[in-house]
């Protein structure tokens, strides 16, 4: 059997045995990955199968354990750090949606602080509000600017659209309460990791397109972070999903069991561009803000990172894609170990600054 047929157990865990300790790379990725990161592996992660076989867990389990991956640089020290919460406003759901808000040391400018909205990774299954508030805490201190990260709900508990719905009515918010949250709205950028990037795409195509966007500023810029862009993804329609099949840390087989617990329907839900925006048609992209993407070359979704960059080329938007050589997924939560997990920091934060203060 296909892994793309794999049925998932019960308990939502990908029916596949454990690896024995300690866990090995895959003999053909060793040569490919950047060295620094075989060693942070041998020395750390090879004794984590919370960290390399998360799927093979009951989701459960992994939700409780939190999930935190090692390699972090420490939180920057903030202005403040609050936690608001977002009423429901556009979207029917009996929550409401909370968020956190750092806000950087320095002086703010006359109209306002720019905003990025935040949303983490996770594969749309776990993560939350907490799990990359270093990241956050080093956007908003280095590129000067307000970041709302955003606590959407996660599958299998809310599969497909919910976490989207929660995304955009915080995105909605955001642009409606500059007064409150003491923000420029002329300068908001949406930005995510992972799951987190796909959702921040998705948000810059529905605000364009949608009535509720009217009389409010256009969104500045988009960011994204190894990005899921193509929920149809496989070995035969994206390189990256054949060349890194056995990667670490985001195997194919992982990227699947997100992908089946977030689209249990799957069938036309994979295909919908609130799943997988690089399905928006290009009208839809002509109308959406300048973008930088970093992609990881070991990565299973880099191809689909690049379609969608040339994708926003092809309609005339600004948009630059960075490939990290020897990069698995994970690359930018481990910034303090990995140089071009470091370096990726650096680029982002840097074309969140540009765009924002850059006439």
């Amino acid at each position: 059997m296909s892994i793309y047929e794999t049925v998932l157990n019960e308990d939502y865990s990908w029916p596949e045995a454990f690896g024995e300790l300690p866990l090995k790379l895959e003999p053909s990725m060793v040569d490919r990955l950047d060295p620094e990161y075989v060693s942070f592996f041998n020395e750390i992660l090879c004794n984590r199968p919370d960290i390399l076989e998360t799927h093979k867990f009951p989701v459960a389990k992994t939700k409780a354990g939190g999930n935190v991956i090692p390699g972090q640089a420490p939180a920057m020290e903030m202005a403040q750090v609050y936690d608001v919460t977002i009423p429901r406003k556009y979207t029917s759901a009996a929550s409401s949606i909370d968020a956190r808000v750092f806000v950087p040391k320095g002086e703010m400018p006359a109209s306002g602080w720019p905003c990025t909205v935040w949303y983490h990774g996770g594969g749309w299954v776990l993560g939350n509000i907490s799990t990359e508030n270093s990241y956050c805490t080093h956007l908003a201190q280095l590129a000067q600017c307000v970041v709302i990260t955003v606590d959407y709900r996660l599958a299998p508990e809310f599969p497909f659209p919910a976490c989207v719905d929660d995304a955009f009515e915080a995105l909605l918010y955001v642009l409606e309460n500059p007064g409150i949250l003491k923000i420029d709205n002329a300068k908001v950028c949406p930005a995510g990791s992972s799951a987190g990037g796909n959702l921040a795409a998705i948000m810059t195509h529905k605000y364009a397109a949608s009535s509720l966007s009217k009389g409010l500023p256009p969104l500045k810029f988009q960011m994204m972070v190894v990005p899921v862009t193509d929920n149809t993804a496989t070995a035969d329609t994206r390189p990256s999903w054949k060349e890194n099949e056995r990667t670490p840390q985001l195997p194919a087989t992982k990227m699947l069991w997100y992908r089946k617990i977030y689209l249990p329907e799957a069938g036309e839900t994979l295909a919908d561009p609130e799943s997988s925006p690089l399905f928006y048609g290009d009208e839809s992209f002509k109308k959406v803000p300048p973008a930088f993407i970093a992609a990881a070359e070991c990565d299973v979704l880099r191809s689909e990172a690049e379609a969608y960059c040339e994708k926003l080329i092809e309609n005339g938007i600004n948009a630059k894609i960075k490939i990290y050589k020897g990069m698995p997924h994970t690359a930018m939560v481990m910034n303090e170990r990995l140089e071009h997990g470091a370096n990726l920091v650096k680029d982002t934060i840097e074309s969140v600054k540009s765009a924002f203060y850059e006439a």
